[in-house]
């Protein structure tokens, strides 16, 4: 996996982008170049219902008018995640975001920009300081000295088949 040079999180009320930093003795460090919240005028209803005189709003019609405004919110994050992404002329970035959110979002981002992502973490990590963000990223984590990627128990044969292998040698 590479790593990745931005990592954004995001929810319903906005987003943080953290630029990734390198350093060969404490490993990454994260800097916060953009934090964008959505103010009440972007989540509220199209138009205001007491001022409306000509118009009766049916109860039937209030999930319609909140998967409108979900969707006008996704779309304004995924704009404000191009212009970051565009602006950090990095390889590629990490993305995390609510479950219920976190797809939609992405399907909202251009074909470039989503082929850049090198994580998705679909989780909510806005409140999540950045000290305490790199634990939720794999692309971020230390690659360990020795450390193998194969499994518990194909490690456990290699350490038996070494073993016998030992011992018929021994004998001879």
């Amino acid at each position: 996996m590479r790593p990745a040079s931005l990592i954004i999180v995001a929810d319903r009320g906005g987003l943080k982008a953290y630029s990734v930093t390198e350093t060969p003795t404490r490993g990454a460090s994260l800097r916060l170049v953009e934090d964008f919240h959505i103010t009440g005028s972007e989540r509220a209803l199209p138009f205001n219902v007491e001022t409306s005189q000509h118009h009766v709003l049916l109860t039937e019609d209030w999930p319609a008018l909140e998967t409108e405004t979900d969707h006008r919110i996704w779309k304004q994050l995924a704009e404000r995640i191009t212009r970051v992404v565009e602006a950090k002329s990095g390889e590629g970035w990490s993305f995390a975001a609510q479950p219920a959110i976190h797809q939609a979002i992405v399907e909202l981002l251009p074909v470039a920009i989503r082929e850049r992502i090198v994580e998705h973490v679909p989780s909510d990590l806005m409140k999540t300081e950045p000290a305490k963000l790199q634990s939720h990223f794999r692309s971020l984590q230390p690659i360990r000295a020795g450390a193998s990627t194969a499994s518990p128990a194909r490690r456990k044969r290699a350490f038996q088949q070494r073993r016998i292998k030992r011992r018929t040698t021994a004998k001879q």
